[in-house]
């Protein structure tokens, strides 16, 4: 990794985000106190806290930001950290409210969190960007540093991907445009080239979130920072939707961050994440690859894992229906079809 500045990088841990899929966006106090202490301690950029949602919500305190979340989550944190705060707001629920009134309803949600939130995270298909444009605006209009996540971007034709970045190089000011392995597809030699389409076709920094259906998350992640990516996610012990995410204490390990000052977030990993891992069961494996090799939404395995007394003969056979059947986008009904189709 020497070809990498870290000055130049910017790390964003989405943990209580992305790792919210395993807990319905519910945390206990003292993980998060902690790993807030470690984020801030060990060279994290930015923490995004959770969703944020227009409309109400049965998800956990993070998936619905910021109600349910305790101010004194404030106290532990140390005075003169660096941290900056984001949330992501999905597509679907901008959709639901006027586009000149993102930006006001969203500062509205969070005049009163506990935490100072300057970035707003966009996270929209590839292919409705436009849909998100007067959004985006709004959001920018009332203060907020804005970053598009484009999801399943690897399914995009080359065509696709031209018009996404000169639509993205209209968009105005944006903090950052992230490649979003969606699918758990992407090779790091598809990863230079969409970050190096991005990052010379539009003015705003390039970055990727990746995930582990292959075991290739990191690998992607370095790849792309050689490539000139400069915002890189990642999860602690990669917790996140599926087979999880790049790891943040691997990341930061690999960017150079010495042992000492990593141990805050080895010490957290060992205490309060590997309990969730061995719980949930996040992580790399034959199915997420297979459902990565073949395009199919990690969801899908995420719910055939969660039947464990299911056949692994049902499991494969089920998994072969969705690759025929081209389901990249999450549906209880194509599961239940998959599902019936492998018990024939």
């Amino acid at each position: 990794m020497s070809t990498v500045d870290r000055t130049d990088v910017t790390v964003l841990d989405c943990t209580l985000r992305d790792g919210g899929y395993y807990t319905n966006w519910e945390f206990e106090e003292p993980l998060v106190e902690e790993y807030l202490r470690a984020c801030a301690a060990t060279g994290v950029d930015i923490v995004e806290l959770g969703y944020t949602r227009f409309a109400p919500s049965d998800h956990g305190p993070y998936g619905r930001f910021p109600s349910g979340v305790t101010p004194a989550l404030r106290d532990a944190l140390p005075d003169g950290h660096r941290l900056r705060f984001a949330v992501m707001v999905d597509a679907t629920a901008l959709a639901g409210v006027p586009a000149a009134e993102a930006g006001p309803r969203l500062r509205g949600l969070l005049a009163d969190g506990p935490f100072p939130v300057d970035l707003v995270r966009v996270a929209v298909h590839h292919n409705r960007t436009a849909d998100v444009a007067e959004s985006v605006a709004s959001l920018r209009e009332a203060g907020f540093g804005v970053c598009l996540n484009l999801m399943q971007v690897d399914l995009a034709s080359d065509a696709e991907v031209a018009d996404l970045v000169r639509l993205v190089a209209g968009l105005g000011p944006l903090e950052s445009v992230y490649v979003a392995d969606s699918l758990g597809s992407l090779h790091a030699g598809r990863i230079t080239e969409l970050v190096d389409r991005f990052r010379t076709g539009q003015g705003a920094p390039v970055g990727l979130h990746g995930h582990d259906n292959q075991g290739f998350a990191l690998h992607n992640t370095l790849a792309a920072a050689q490539a000139g990516a400069t915002w890189l996610d990642a999860t602690v012990l990669g917790m996140g939707r599926g087979a999880g995410n790049t790891r943040t204490e691997q990341l930061l390990a690999a960017l150079g961050t010495d042992q000492r000052t990593l141990q805050p977030m080895l010490d957290l990993v060992a205490r309060r994440f590997e309990p969730l891992m061995h719980k949930h069961r996040w992580g790399a494996s034959a199915l997420y690859a297979i459902a990565g090799m073949r395009r199919i939404h990690p969801t899908y395995v995420q719910r055939l894992e969660e039947g464990s007394e299911r056949d692994i003969e049902v499991k494969l056979r089920a998994l072969d229906f969705l690759a025929q059947h081209r389901r990249t986008s999450f549906a209880a009904t194509s599961l239940e079809d998959a599902l019936r189709h492998a018990a024939a």
